[in-house]
């Protein structure tokens, strides 16, 4: 039975398109087609007072980095229980399928590092998320 979750949730990652986090915008048309794909740096851990959980993700290439190659993810409901629950932590590699999204003001930007986009993306309800562990 997992093996045909995991199966339908590469398939699903695989019908949507690459979109580099630079290019990311509030007017992004069709987000349920498209997706990120990025590497956890910070963790904001889960609180259950909130019912939320963040990370800051950043591009895997390092020279896309410096320009917009940063964005903060914040979960919160039932998606961020699961995603509570899957374990992720820095270092992680993750696409992200932006089905569900809301672009919302980054009020944590000014205390980030570096130059990221500037709005966070926070998911509440829907979520496609494809994990993979960094090894050491």
């Amino acid at each position: 039975m997992a093996s045909n979750a995991i199966s339908n949730v590469n398939a699903a990652l695989e019908a949507t398109t690459h979109v580099p986090i630079a290019q990311l915008n509030k007017d992004i048309s069709a987000p349920e087609t498209q997706h990120i794909k990025a590497i956890v740096t910070l963790t904001w851990p889960y609180s259950s007072a909130t019912s939320s959980v963040a990370f800051l993700l950043v591009e895997p290439n390092f020279r896309l980095r410096k320009n917009r190659g940063q964005v903060r993810v914040q979960f919160s409901g039932s998606s961020a229980k699961s995603v509570q629950q899957a374990g992720i932590a820095s270092g992680d590699e993750v696409i992200l399928c932006l089905d569900g999204v809301e672009f919302v003001h980054d009020v944590v930007q000014a205390s980030t590092l570096g130059r990221g986009v500037e709005f966070e993306l926070k998911f509440t309800e829907r979520l496609l998320l494809q994990v993979s562990r960094h090894i050491e």
